[in-house]
């Protein structure tokens, strides 16, 4: 009987062409994730973003050290506004205050030097850098009128006109502001108009949150400068030069 010899199958063919397709699926997929990742970094960055209390705002990417001219004159505006609008009279929602029927409890103020600010002023002065608050703040307390403290004198910050704002350097700017210092002392109420025309320097700062054990004022001072912006120094403007 003629034995029949068995033929052996080479495999080494097939493995090839399987591993070869296996290369090219791989490729394939590799190439569809480049794909989608540059569609995404070219695509806009959302310009709404929804904060915890479910309001949106709208924002845009900026670098670290830039501001938008918006955001400069708003702060110069609220800081300016703060610092100079002088009352002794506390707020009708102060929680001090619960009953309506009871004579307000005056601002006692804040000692600055041998002179005296508003508490709401001093809050401001947070906005200042630390090189300029204080002789800022005794400035501002020879200015403020000592009836201010018993509830018969008041001033207005009555801002006629922001510059656009100037870029000085890296994260720094300077804004123009006209303005009066409006002043309302006893029965009148047509007030005393004193020009108030300043020359404002403005750069951009770092404010990391308070600790969680702060106290009081840490948690006042990051209120005010967690906008990241700090004024630094002013001087007079001078109208038609």
């Amino acid at each position: 009987m003629q034995l029949l010899e068995k033929k052996q199958i080479n495999l080494t063919p097939i493995f090839l062409m399987g591993n070869a397709v296996l290369l090219l699926l791989l490729l394939l997929i590799q190439v569809v994730n480049f794909a989608r990742i540059g569609k995404v970094a070219q695509s806009k960055m959302p310009t709404l973003v929804e904060l915890a209390d479910g309001s949106s705002i709208r924002v845009s990417p900026i670098d670290n050290e830039e501001r938008t001219a918006a955001a400069i004159t708003y702060f110069v505006g609220q800081t300016m506004t703060g610092l100079l609008s002088w009352t002794g009279i506390p707020n009708s929602n102060d929680s001090s205050n619960p009953d309506p029927t009871k004579k307000p409890v005056l601002d006692a103020g804040v000692q600055v030097g041998d002179k005296k600010i508003t508490t709401n002023v001093w809050v401001s002065g947070f906005a200042l850098s630390e090189d300029f608050r204080g002789n800022f703040l005794e400035e501002l307390g020879s200015l403020t009128p000592v009836d201010v403290f018993n509830g018969t004198t008041q001033s207005v910050l009555a801002v006629r006109d922001f510059s656009e704002p100037q870029k000085l350097a890296q994260g720094k700017w300077s804004i123009d502001m006209v303005a009066n210092l409006v002043v309302f002392q006893g029965s009148n109420q047509v007030g005393r108009a004193i020009a108030f025309n300043k020359t404002i320097f403005v750069r951009a700062i770092d404010t990391p949150p308070p600790p969680p054990n702060s106290s009081k004022i840490q948690r006042i001072a990051y209120g005010v400068r967690k906008s990241g912006l700090e004024i630094y120094k002013m001087q007079d403007l001078e109208l038609g030069k």
